[in-house]
């Protein structure tokens, strides 16, 4: 896909938010780098889901965390750290280097919140790919069962059956997932223990994530009608992206790192189909 930019001194090239929004749409996290140079007070507050934290003053120092191969996008507040962490990443000797004019002020889509750790917990006892499998199922069980407590609570009908619409989104992903877990055990699945497992791994209340339903609703007031449920939807897909992404990137063996990069695309595509969802209607 074709971005327009302009080209700076550097090596570097801006795109608006717009293209970034486009350019990171059409291009799957394994393939670029998404990079927040702000300080750590900032990232906590809100970021781009998927997005890796380095501090700009840090940069210089942590360049060896960075793939040289891959196209990097980086971004701040209002678009000047991260013109400058561009241009230096492109004296390095980066191919490939966007910068966000307007940076995170000027981002319309879907955010996460919290410390780069948050929500690790949830997943952290995973030590194989079933583990991993099953402790997503746990938490898409959870948020199933998060909206359908939502929905038998709306003040209407409309906010209703959006809410159920959502609970079916996740009955149907954590079909998939088992799906999943019965594709790589290779005629040696038994689905009543994965599930059981599911259950087991995930603390009580832990929704995707890895943050419990009171935590998401702290951060954003019990939805009081469809549009703001579909806001909170896609804040929680939003999180569950970001945190797969985040561990994805943490140490662990390649054949974990596949798993959790898997789950980061499904929701990845699920965080698009809420957008698409939401531009149908013209409105949250």
């Amino acid at each position: 896909m074709n971005i327009p930019f302009f080209k700076q001194a550097g090596g570097a090239v801006r795109v608006s938010a717009g293209e970034a929004r486009a350019y990171l749409d059409a291009n799957r996290p394994q393939a670029r780098t998404l990079l927040d140079v702000r300080q750590d007070f900032e990232y906590a507050e809100g970021h781009l889901p998927g997005a890796m934290h380095i501090p700009l003053p840090e940069l210089s120092e942590r360049l060896g965390e960075l793939d040289p191969a891959k196209p990097v996008l980086t971004y701040c507040r209002s678009g000047k750290r991260s013109l400058a962490a561009a241009n230096m990443l492109a004296g390095a000797g980066f191919a490939e280097v966007r910068s966000m004019d307007g940076g995170i002020l000027a981002w319309e889509g879907a955010q996460a919140v919290g410390p780069a750790d948050m929500g690790l917990d949830a997943l952290l006892s995973a030590a194989s790919v079933a583990d991993v499998l099953a402790s997503a199922w746990g938490m898409e069980l959870a948020l199933e069962g998060f909206y359908e407590d939502l929905a038998g609570r709306a003040a209407d009908a409309e906010t209703a059956a959006v809410f159920r619409r959502l609970a079916g989104f996740e009955e149907r992903h954590r079909r998939v997932l088992l799906e999943l877990f019965v594709r790589q055990s290779e005629g040696g699945a038994d689905a009543a223990a994965f599930e059981a497992r599911g259950r087991a791994l995930v603390a009580p209340g832990t929704l995707e994530g890895g943050v419990t339903a009171a935590e998401y609703l702290g951060q954003l007031k019990p939805p009081q009608n469809s549009g703001e449920a579909l806001e909170l939807a896609m804040a929680i897909e939003a999180q569950a992206f970001d945190l797969y992404s985040r561990r994805a990137r943490a140490k662990a063996g390649e054949e974990l790192r596949r798993a959790f990069a898997l789950l980061a695309d499904e929701e990845r595509a699920h965080l698009k189909v809420l957008g698409g969802f939401v531009d149908g209607r013209g409105r949250f």
